[in-house]
């Protein structure tokens, strides 16, 4: 039996957030850690210190395109499993080859649906895509490894089809755990926000915040962890009501992130469209207690490591944040409770979960 596998791996050529570094994590610890040949595809070249970091039998085959990436890959991808009889296909990035070989089996990991769960948060670019490549790849992968139940859920539900096809894949997230000296409730400071994807819901975030008392926002700053703000979020911030609360720390290092993770009192993440929420899984493992929305997939493997919002609205999600800024004994029952769901949290059983598959 063959031990190639042909790899979609074009989100390492992406900024590494995301979909994009849950691919480059899961490639990690597959190829040191298995005896298969890996042939990852990316259109673009990916950054020398990423390469350096996935280690094993691989081989690099990258192009240098703009647009038209989807079509690279289909092309390569076909080549490439004509050159590796038996091979398996890899889809890190929503989408399998329509036309490869007959013989070769392909699974596809699937990160969420929101281009059919909520389409207007789409760009219609992106939707046509969406609808065009990836539904279809869904439909035809032999083997489809949601990352959380939720995805597997919406999928059972719009693509019943599917659900003899699918197997969910254990929480990926970094296992940042609590750190040398773990900071007690009276030391903790800050609440943290990791993502500015426009679903993030930041505008209902610094609203909230905004009716925190001014004695609560001088204690606990609002920090902001991203890539880049729109305007009117910068406006928003510069406005008396948060401009001396609020941090931004826009591309902030692994290293900064994982003390926020330790040292904040709360994490909030009001994102309603998600296939898995990273950030809360990982702060799960630091034992950081999270505030998210319902019906969400951080809803589901939250537990009691922080507080559900029946609805994301700013009186909410305010009152919330003042209760865990003022409450030590509901603090410390999310933290201790999140410490204990985030030990279960990491890339090992994960990349075991889909080494399985392939």
């Amino acid at each position: 039996m063959s031990r190639d596998v042909v790899v979609d791996a074009r989100a390492l050529a992406y900024p590494i957030t995301g979909m994009g570094r849950y691919a480059a994590e899961l490639l990690r610890h597959m190829t040191c850690a298995d005896g298969r040949n890996w042939i990852l595809l990316v259109p673009r070249p990916v950054p020398a210190a990423l390469r350096a970091t996935i280690q094993g039998s691989v081989q690099w085959i990258e192009g240098d395109v703009g647009w038209g990436m989807e079509a690279w890959i289909q092309r390569v991808a076909r080549r490439e499993l004509k050159r590796h009889a038996g091979a398996v296909f890899l889809g890190l990035a929503n989408s399998i080859p329509f036309f490869g070989p007959r013989a070769s089996r392909s699974v596809l990991v699937a990160y969420d649906i929101t281009y059919l769960t909520a389409p207007r948060l789409t760009v219609p670019r992106d939707l046509i895509m969406s609808l065009a490549v990836n539904l279809p790849s869904l439909v035809m992968a032999d083997r489809v490894l949601p990352i959380s139940p939720f995805v597997e859920q919406q999928l059972a539900r719009l693509i019943p089809r599917i659900r003899r096809r699918t197997r969910v894949l254990p929480l990926g997230g970094n296992n940042i755990g609590p750190g040398p000296t773990p900071r007690a409730f009276a030391a903790r400071r800050g609440f943290l926000v990791v993502g500015l994807h426009p679903r993030k819901r930041l505008d209902v975030v610094l609203d909230a915040y905004a009716r925190l008392s001014a004695e609560l926002r001088a204690r606990h700053p609002l920090v902001i962890v991203g890539r880049t703000l729109s305007p009117a979020e910068r406006r928003r911030i510069a406005e008396p009501d948060l401009r001396d609360h609020v941090i931004t720390r826009l591309d902030a290092p692994d290293s900064e992130l994982v003390q926020l993770y330790r040292h904040s009192l709360a994490h909030i993440y009001l994102s309603a469209h998600e296939g898995l929420g990273l950030p809360v899984a990982e702060a799960l493992s630091a034992g950081l207690p999270s505030i998210v929305s319902a019906k969400t997939p951080m809803a589901s493997f939250l537990g009691g490591g922080g507080i559900i919002l029946s609805e994301a609205h700013a009186a909410v999600a305010a009152a919330v944040m003042q209760r865990l800024a003022t409450d030590a004994r509901l603090w410390q029952t999310c933290a201790d409770a999140a410490a204990e769901i985030g030990r279960s949290i990491g890339w090992e059983k994960l990349a075991a979960a889909v080494l399985e598959e392939l």
